[in-house]
């Protein structure tokens, strides 16, 4: 059965289609299309559906919901290339609970965006003026703090820590010598791994929407630029997609959501075809997404990104990986308690009856054994209730777990990042993993293999990885290496063969100078048949070694020297 948004507009509120959206999903059977026509929708909180969601490396909160589909089957939702128009503070997409859904045809953006563009009027390396133009970017100062705002939708951010990055006016894109920093306006405290990236900073409002900012910098900003900072917490991402399977996004444009733009967790299949995350055509804005432009978190059977581009965020292109959950205490001998390592993790259970759980020692990095599990129950959001089917051995403080389960295949082909802050793509996943056929220009690594132990507790080892016939086109074009394969742990010594099988072949590297590789800890490494073009119009950084290759604790090493061409 076709249902039609149209049919149900006569329900809006002004020019309010939220209530009319909300009762169209409500009339959608399992088998359902729902149709929208070419045309703008103008969507707000008011008449929106609510729920409360932990959403991984997000934050959690009571979310109003533009497309809630829960629980649904076989639907397929299809804008014919409707523009959705969000105002204030809501998620246009989530998919909780449902199996074969497509979502096409349409795309996402917001009336006002959540980041903040200043313009640069006056700089020094101590002292920065930034004028904000009072239509789709306002700023005060309030309490010491920025106070983003918008009149028009009734909203305000106060926030004491904005994440900024210099944007090229002409060619709208970060400038390759500006690293990001946070400007902090609040009280000294230590900010843990990123208090290196932070700037203790005085604010002070000049005229209206014009805004001095002083400090230690350690930068002088070039007057015309922009600087744009994100200015909210990570509550509302553009799609959400939670313990489902078997999905389609396609012919997706993302034109800015106020956190990352698509986050899927706990799901099986997930297929992304010609989705964009750009900023909206003939605009003056900067940025795209505030945050990542994909994440996957703990997800299974395969993910596919054919013909993507990802470009101009605020965070990375493309992120896949696990949780590692911190052994708390031992319940019984088939029963534990776990808990989370970072807090934007909280509140998600990762585990179902049947799954395989490793047990880690976090220091010697050693699999001291595995279970299976019987029953996983979230007590609340910092712990976990775990039950294998059998006595657990050796475990103790200082273990991590990781789900063995969740190791998606990985296909992306075809797809473009680049312009963003900071890095392309990161592949943390048992699961085979080929990506071919990319082009990336990426602020940092357009490829990092990792897995964490700290910090973030991104799980987890990589079984497979084949990176073949890319163009690394000014990759790295803020220092560092195009691809970098290094788990980050508490003792780097012991990371030796912490990863299996990489390959790297057939690819292009178009740089000033070679850096083009660090790989620590991999139990076989390939880097054959790639290509290097110098390019001395491109940014200068320095390089390890004029081959611009660096292996560590590999056991298994075929390292070719690129051909310059």
């Amino acid at each position: 059965m076709q249902i039609y948004l149209d049919d149900y507009l006569y329900l809006s509120d002004g020019k309010n289609a939220s209530p009319a959206l909300t009762e169209a999903i409500c009339a959608l059977s399992d088998g359902d299309t729902l149709l929208l026509s070419e045309q703008r929708y103008d969507l707000f909180p008011s008449g929106a559906s609510e729920d409360y969601y932990y959403i991984s490396n997000n934050d959690a909160s009571l979310k109003p919901i533009a497309f809630h589909l829960k629980n649904k089957k076989n639907i397929t939702v299809d804008g014919g290339g409707a523009s959705l128009m969000f105002h204030g503070h809501m998620v246009p997409f989530v998919l909780d609970n449902c199996e074969n859904v497509t979502v096409k045809n349409l795309s996402v953006n917001y009336e006002i965006p959540h980041y903040a563009q200043g313009k640069i009027i006056e700089s020094a390396e101590n002292r920065l003026v930034l004028s904000y133009d009072g239509e789709e970017f306002f700023c005060k100062v309030k309490d010491g703090a920025f106070c983003f705002y918008s009149s028009e939708e009734g909203w305000e951010n106060v926030i004491e820590a904005a994440l900024s990055l210099e944007f090229d006016a002409e060619k709208k894109a970060p400038v390759s010598h500006r690293a990001p920093y946070f400007a902090y306006t609040g009280k000294p405290k230590d900010h843990g791994f990123l208090s290196a990236m932070f700037r203790d900073v005085t604010l002070r409002e000049l005229t209206e929407n014009t805004i001095e900012m002083t400090g230690k910098l350690g930068v002088t900003h070039q007057v015309g630029n922009y600087w744009v900072c994100t200015l909210r917490s990570r509550e509302y991402p553009g799609i959400f997609i939670t313990d489902s399977k078997d999905i389609l996004l396609e012919n997706v444009d993302l034109l800015h959501t106020a956190s990352m733009g698509v986050i899927c967790q706990l799901t099986e299949n997930i297929t992304l075809r010609h989705v964009r995350a750009i900023p909206p055509e003939g605009s003056k804005r900067m940025l795209s997404v505030s945050a990542d432009a994909t994440h996957f978190v703990n997800c299974r059977g395969k993910i596919e990104i054919d013909g993507c581009k990802f470009v101009s965020m605020m965070d990375d292109a493309l992120n896949i990986h696990g949780i590692y959950n911190i052994f708390h205490k031992k319940i019984n001998d088939i029963a534990l308690l776990a808990t989370y390592g970072h807090y934007q993790q909280k509140g998600i259970n990762p585990y179902k009856p049947g799954d395989t759980v490793a047990v880690i020692d976090e220091n010697t990095l050693k699999t001291l054994c595995t279970f299976t599990v019987k029953s996983s129950e979230k007590l609340s959001g910092d712990f976990l209730r775990i039950e294998a089917d059998a006595p657990i051995p050796h475990i103790y403080e200082g273990c991590v777990l990781e789900n063995l389960s969740t190791a998606p295949e990985v296909h992306i082909h075809h797809t473009e990042s680049g312009n963003n802050r900071p890095r392309g793509f990161l592949l943390s996943t048992r699961g085979k993993t080929l990506v071919e056929h990319c082009t990336f220009y990426n602020m940092n690594h357009a490829i990092q293999i990792g897995g964490e132990m700290k910090d973030w507790y991104k799980s987890g080892a990589v079984s497979d990885i084949t990176v073949r016939d890319n163009d690394f086109s000014n990759s790295a074009y803020a220092g560092g290496d195009v691809i970098f394969l290094s788990p980050r742990v508490n003792i780097p010594e012991n990371a030796k063969d912490f990863h299996g099988k990489i390959t790297i072949e057939n690819n292009r590297f178009t740089m000033h100078e070679k850096r083009l590789l660090t790989a620590i800890g991999a139990r076989e490494l390939t880097f054959i048949h790639n290509t290097f073009h110098k390019d001395d119009t491109l940014p200068s950084h320095p390089a390890e070694n004029d081959a611009g290759i660096v292996v560590k604790n590999c056991s298994d090493c075929n390292i070719e020297h690129p051909k310059d061409i």
